[in-house]
């Protein structure tokens, strides 16, 4: 298909075929800009509970245990408790009754904060051993694997 100007001379025109494969990939794109901005929004927008054991440390009897705890998810969260278990035996530690200390912070805790709590188990953990301390929050409850 040719194009005629006004002098008469003719210059080669886009074919239909190529303007409508141009158009839908441009629409395709745009689309593709506009989901990934509109689930960025959602996803920051939605509640993410979340808690991290920052640090663990086992004293030398193996039988006494400061643990600091952090909300690092977008929503307050409220301790409830810690389990530890090493083998068959487990003990489970709740904010109240209180048979846990907080050191430092609150069981309520806001995103970002933390809290140190200090433990003392019914058995002691050997030293280099592998044990289990679940962190129960009031929306979500994590396990983590610590070695002694």
């Amino acid at each position: 298909m040719k194009l005629h100007n006004a002098s008469g001379r003719g210059r080669p025109g886009i074919s239909p075929f190529l303007a409508t494969v141009i158009l839908v990939v441009i629409t395709l794109m745009l689309g593709g800009i506009l989901y990934s901005s509109f689930r960025q929004m959602v996803v920051a927008q939605m509640k993410n509970p979340s808690l991290t054991l920052l640090a663990t440390n086992v004293s030398p009897d193996g039988e006494t245990m400061t643990l600091d705890v952090k909300n690092d998810g977008n929503v307050p969260i409220v301790l409830v408790g810690m389990d530890v278990s090493y083998g068959a035996s487990a003990n489970h530690f709740s904010v109240t009754p209180a048979n846990m200390t907080l050191i430092s912070g609150t069981a309520a805790m806001q995103p970002g904060d933390s809290l140190t709590a200090k433990v003392k188990t019914s058995f002691p953990v050997p030293g280099f051993a592998t044990f289990t301390v679940t962190v129960i929050g009031d929306q979500v409850a994590k396990a983590f694997n610590i070695q002694a």
